[in-house]
């Protein structure tokens, strides 16, 4: 009873340790007019060479967060709607869109929809797609175990917030 007493208080230690290790904090993109908050620096890079293409990737154990910005002409409303239609039909077999998990949502003022695709091995990835105006894109993607996702994720979607360039 002592030994699991003192494993389970080592484990409670170890969670708070990493949880106050983490030094979430706010960074800024002002070339893509955004902040966000983050448990650690970003891994800015393009996507596969695209200048148009910007992402932004953070590991928080077995969770990984993405945040791609897309910064070309684009009508957002035929994507968001293809977007929809697409997740509503289950066309990716590959990554099947989890049932009710389909929805429109906003954030930061700007419209969306968001989804959860089964990616097998008890594993789930988390897409939301967001229109700020017909040159930019925000598409947010994490990965995670389990049903539930994990608290990290939401804080730093909910972090978001466009900014002006001009005023930073």
């Amino acid at each position: 009873m002592r030994k699991s007493a003192l494993s389970a208080s080592l484990l409670l230690i170890s969670a708070v340790v990493f949880a106050q290790g983490q030094q979430w904090r706010k960074y800024f993109f002002p070339g893509d007019e955004f902040s966000i908050s983050l448990p650690s620096n970003p891994n800015p890079h393009n996507d596969n060479g695209d200048a148009h293409i910007n992402v932004y990737s953070v590991h928080m154990g077995t969770t990984v967060f993405t945040l791609r910005v897309i910064t070309r002409a684009m009508d957002c409303e035929t994507g968001l709607a293809e977007m929809w239609d697409h997740a509503d039909k289950n066309a990716n077999p590959n990554e099947p869109v989890i049932k009710g998990t389909l929805k429109e949502v906003s954030l930061a003022s700007m419209r969306g929809l968001e989804y959860e695709t089964d990616l097998g091995n008890g594993e789930r990835s988390l897409h939301r797609f967001h229109c700020a105006d017909s040159r930019k894109f925000y598409i947010f993607n994490a990965g995670f175990r389990g049903s539930k996702r994990p608290p990290e994720v939401m804080k730093i979607i909910n972090s978001f917030q466009l900014v002006n360039p001009a005023q930073q």
